[in-house]
């Protein structure tokens, strides 16, 4: 059975029990018919991650048919979200000036509503990913979160658990990944693995969500602020996964770029199998510069026994809105 596989041992556990033991590890659903009230009410159920990081960068973008033009990020947000009182409690927000398409297209414009200025204000990659770092570092100070790739001395009730998430496989997976490759920027490693909500979201609810707008209207929710705005984006996308979690949806991380073989799965499995220890990635304790901080593999990835299996991702990834492929 499900419970075997996971290590658990069936006997003598009633039916209610059991019921609610399969809940809690996402082998069964059950859904909330009551309407969205933003972040009103708290976690119907326990979920593996204290804290959730939801991104969605905006980037150089055309519609003039070219393609093989590399797209760079032109807005990186970042919103970290309480899956307990469902409220944002930080923020990051950074327009990044691009450097191979330095003049924005009109079209690009018009769709993210930035403008030329924005971006010539902006911060290159490099350094927006090092001002990121220094977010990151101060919200893990302030809040103890930590980013679980394997087994240490760090025991998970001194600590809150924390997983990026993002609507679809794009922000993470491909705009970011070619761009850092492309430029030689060393990617913070916590970054290698998320959550892809729109998948999480098409399982759960067992339907094809119509885009970010389209999903929260199918929950009950509308869309605040102005769509392809990245920060916007984000908080709407923090609303839906609060949404998701109060109607039970459990949180599990969904893809992940690492290829190091693992025994354990400590970013699905930790609170559901009374893991002890886990390991704190503290990224952001150094320079961007630092490739033993920067080029380290996580020991773990995600195992075949999980609900939402992995899958490469790269060419075949989806495009995020009409902006096309990077070469």
């Amino acid at each position: 059975s499900n419970f075997r596989k996971l290590g658990f041992d069936e006997r003598g556990v009633s039916g209610m029990a059991t019921k609610r033991l399969a809940r809690q590890l996402g082998l069964i659903r059950r859904k909330s018919t009551a309407p969205a009230n933003g972040n009103l009410g708290r976690s119907k159920s326990k979920q593996l991650f204290d804290y959730l990081i939801v991104i969605d960068f905006e980037s150089t973008c055309w519609n003039d048919g070219k393609r093989h033009r590399s797209q760079e990020i032109i807005e990186f947000p970042a919103v970290l979200l309480n899956t307990s009182t469902g409220e944002i409690e930080s923020e990051f927000h950074a327009y990044v000036q691009p450097q191979e398409h330095p003049v924005l297209s009109e079209f690009c414009m018009e769709l993210t509503g930035i403008k030329q200025d924005q971006v010539d204000e902006g911060v290159p990659l490099k350094i927006c990913l090092s001002q990121f770092c220094k977010w990151i570092q101060k919200i893990q100070q302030e809040k103890k979160i930590i980013f679980a790739t394997g087994i240490s001395d760090i025991s998970t009730s001194e600590v809150n658990l924390c997983a990026f998430v993002t609507w679809s496989d794009w922000d993470l997976g491909v705009c970011l990944e070619y761009e850092c490759k492309r430029k030689q920027l060393l990617k913070p490693v916590f970054l290698n693995s998320w959550i892809d909500l729109r998948v999480t979201y098409k399982i759960f609810y067992n339907r094809k969500p119509k885009g970010l707008s389209g999903a929260l209207e199918e929950v009950g929710i509308k869309f605040l602020g102005r769509e392809h705005f990245g920060l916007d984006d984000s908080r709407n996308t923090a609303l839906l996964a609060w949404k998701m979690i109060r109607d039970g949806c459990l949180m599990k991380i969904t893809r992940s770029l690492n290829t190091v073989p693992t025994k354990r799965n400590p970013n699905i499995l930790a609170r559901s199998l009374n893991m002890d220890r886990v390991e704190e990635t503290s990224a952001c304790m150094s320079s961007i510069h630092n490739p033993s901080i920067y080029d380290r593999e996580p020991e773990n990835t995600i195992k075949s026994h999980q609900k939402l299996q992995m899958r490469p991702v790269g060419v075949n990834s989806p495009i995020k809105g009409s902006c096309s492929l990077p070469a």
